[in-house]
């Protein structure tokens, strides 16, 4: 009895204090890894956001590898523009050589005396993309060392001269310099630097290590500041050139958007020669069909349908001399807005022809 009533208040303690051993356990551990997660060290190194800036070498070589990528691209363009032309050229001639000079003197057998093919497409197709941007070479840049080095050394040889220049003054002597002094008033000299310069008797080595140190002291000193404003120079140089070379890889990206727009607009107007070669090689034969069985009579005799076929071949041969007798290359060497209205105009001929094919 007595056991179980001690056991009872205790229970009643526990549950009227709401303190259970377990909860308190887990709670604690919660609060332990709560406060371990909140104060828990960053052991990540910090990173600074921030790029460390570029040496002048750095700038200079970024600004060359521009440069040489941007004209090896440009130049790469170039050649695949000069292909395309020769192409253009070669199909022309063809054009012109073959299906069309057939076309026109079937078209005087039949009355028609078409006008000659003005050959002024030749010079039009001469692009000057390239010349448009001056070539930029990117240089090195001099470090200034053996410039710092050469000042330095005529300092320290001044105040060499400026050490034994004073010391006869007080010693009251007077040196030639055309020829190296004796001996014993070397030793004077550097007895005076080396101690007698504060009344003593000086010593002639310790001179000479005075007047060592002190010129390699002022030798350093302006070798130092010489190379620093050099750095200085070189790094505003460096980032004039970085930045003009990043500007010149702009207008060469720009010339090369146009020679690819130059590329298309060739690739364009060798797909409508090719068409204008198919279909005179097929009026050609209509009009030799023509010739064939209506014979050579006036141009009224012949049947309208006749007639129809042959004033459609004038057209297009019109159309084809408007194409290559406009000049594709304008005045700054890009492509011509007359050449573009030229080849829209040669292409909806083409298309009009098509149609009345399947008519």
């Amino acid at each position: 009895m007595e056991k179980a009533d001690m056991k009872k208040p205790n229970e009643e303690v526990e549950k009227e204090s709401g303190n259970n051993p377990e909860e308190e356990i887990v709670d604690s551990d919660v609060t332990v890894a709560e406060e371990e997660l909140e104060y828990e060290p960053d052991t990540e190194p910090s990173q600074s956001s921030e790029p460390s800036e570029k040496t002048p070498d750095e700038l200079i070589r970024e600004a060359r590898e521009l440069v040489e990528k941007s004209d090896h691209e440009v130049k790469d363009c170039m050649e695949i523009l000069d292909e395309d032309i020769d192409a253009y050229e070669g199909m022309r001639s063809k054009v012109v050589d073959g299906s069309l000079h057939t076309t026109e003197s079937l078209l005087e057998e039949v009355g028609f005396e078409p006008e000659t093919i003005e050959d002024s497409g030749e010079e039009g197709v001469k692009f000057t993309m390239e010349e448009a941007v001056e070539p930029m070479q990117v240089r090195d840049l001099s470090s200034g060392k053996f410039g710092a080095f050469i000042l330095a050394l005529i300092f320290g040889i001044a105040v060499v001269a400026g050490w034994i220049y004073v010391a006869t003054e007080k010693l009251g002597m007077t040196l030639d310099i055309t020829k190296v002094p004796a001996k014993d008033v070397q030793e004077k000299i550097l007895s005076w630097i080396g101690g007698g310069i504060t009344g003593g008797e000086g010593n002639p080595v310790i001179g000479m290590v005075i007047l060592a140190v002190s010129a390699l002291v002022v030798m350093w000193i302006v070798y130092k500041i010489r190379v620093y404003i050099r750095e200085v120079h070189n790094q505003k140089v460096a980032e004039e050139i970085n930045e003009n070379a990043k500007f010149y890889c702009t207008k060469k990206e720009e010339c090369k958007k146009e020679m690819e727009k130059i590329s298309e607009h060739i690739h364009r107007a060798i797909a409508s020669l090719k068409t204008y070669d198919i279909f005179f090689e097929e009026l050609n034969a209509k009009i030799k069909r023509i010739l064939h069985l209506e014979g050579k009579v006036p141009f009224r005799e012949y049947h309208p349908k006749s007639k129809e076929e042959i004033k459609h071949a004038t057209i297009l041969i019109n159309s084809f001399k408007e194409l290559v007798s406009t000049p594709m290359a304008g005045e700054n060497g890009s492509l011509s807005e007359e050449g573009k209205r030229a080849l829209e105009r040669s292409n909806r001929t083409l298309e009009l022809h098509r149609e009345k094919l399947y008519q």
